[in-house]
């Protein structure tokens, strides 16, 4: 199974009511959207794509394949970003 968790050379926080985050080792800042805050949040500890998605599902009103697709779109540009580190759990 694939988790996402967090890069810790990534420093966060809040201006201006928006979450916004500095890559350390590469200088670059990015900012999220209220939902990509949300996933940022969640994985405060590793998650897999399933528990995102139905953690989301739970909290926001949207379609299942909108939500799956919104969040694998989310997740592949933070890990081409490195701002997510994607990693294999093994059993």
């Amino acid at each position: 199974m694939e988790l996402y968790s967090r890069n810790l050379q990534i420093i966060d926080g809040v201006l201006d009511d928006n979450q916004v985050m500095m890559h350390i080792e590469k200088g670059k800042y990015f900012g999220l959207t209220p939902v990509g805050k949300r996933i940022w949040d969640l994985m405060e500890q590793p998650r897999s794509f399933d528990e995102i998605t139905d953690t989301l599902l739970s909290e926001y009103d949207v379609a299942k394949d909108q939500c799956e697709k919104e969040v694998q779109l989310f997740l592949d540009k933070a890990v081409q970003y490195n701002i997510i580190i994607k990693s294999e759990q093994h059993p």
